[in-house]
């Protein structure tokens, strides 16, 4: 909250009957939450709740989303940018990979996560708390069986893409030449230019060069720069990679 700077916190959280005095822990937390945010801000912060059954996959995977999508839309509206970001370690399993995947699918959504630095609970409390006849369990003791969740596809980075980044990144920190023709080389020593270009005859040898510059941009530059995995660094003329970039090329095919 104070990190980001936000002025709009989406709350999702669950209570089957609020009227149901057993229920009552859980509204509390909410409550608390609410008030720490209007306590701690520096800047008024619209809050808005969203009473949704959090163990349930489907149901957080299109609450996330309309949330996102409903933020980018009336960014839009206002010609305003909007910068979302979802904490995908807030709540259980199911919040957590709904939020994660819904992120995904939206361009421009920022997922972050916030790791413990202390629990409430010493490990003298864990004994006595998660311990069952001497043995640890857990905070859970049984479980339902176990629920198959719905599938959805999430295309992986083009494999020659992500490797000739990889190619870039590292001539970049070699201090290497990073131009078409260097690059369009360091590429084909890799096997990763796909291109058919080579030419026979020493007299045409500029149109390959010209040919193979315009591929370059149009297959690589041009789709790194759609991704937002590179920018131009214009004080030093050379293409480097943005956080996401590395992101990238530290994910996929690191093989």
């Amino acid at each position: 909250m104070l990190f980001y700077e936000i002025n709009r916190a989406h709350i999702i959280h669950y209570v089957r009957d609020p009227t149901n005095q057993s229920n009552s822990v859980y509204q509390e937390f909410y409550d608390r939450v609410k008030e720490i945010i209007e306590e701690q801000s520096p800047r008024p912060v619209d809050i808005v709740e969203h009473n949704e059954k959090v163990t349930d996959f489907s149901t957080m995977l299109r609450t996330v989303l309309d949330i996102i999508q409903s933020e980018h839309a009336e960014s839009s509206s206002t010609g305003e940018q909007c910068e979302i970001y979802v904490n995908i370690s807030s709540g259980g399993s199911e919040y957590a990979a709904a939020a994660a995947i819904a992120s995904m699918m939206v361009p421009g959504t920022i997922p972050f996560s916030v790791g413990t630095k202390e629990y409430t609970v010493d490990a003298e409390g864990i004994r006595q708390n998660y311990f069952v006849g001497g043995k640890p369990v857990g905070l859970t003791k049984t479980t339902y069986d176990p629920r198959q969740l719905p599938s959805y596809s999430i295309q992986i980075p083009e494999e020659r893409l992500v490797r000739g980044l990889r190619v870039l990144d590292e001539r970049n920190s070699k201090k290497l030449s990073v131009t078409s023709g260097k690059m369009i080389a360091a590429l084909k020593e890799e096997n990763i230019w796909y291109r058919d270009t080579e030419n026979g005859d020493p007299n045409r040898k500029s149109s390959q060069r010209q040919t193979e510059a315009v591929y370059y941009q149009r297959d690589f530059i041009g789709k790194w720069l759609s991704n937002g995995w590179v920018e131009k660094d214009d004080l030093n003329s050379r293409y480097v990679l943005t956080n996401e970039g590395r992101n990238i090329i530290a994910t996929f095919y690191t093989g």
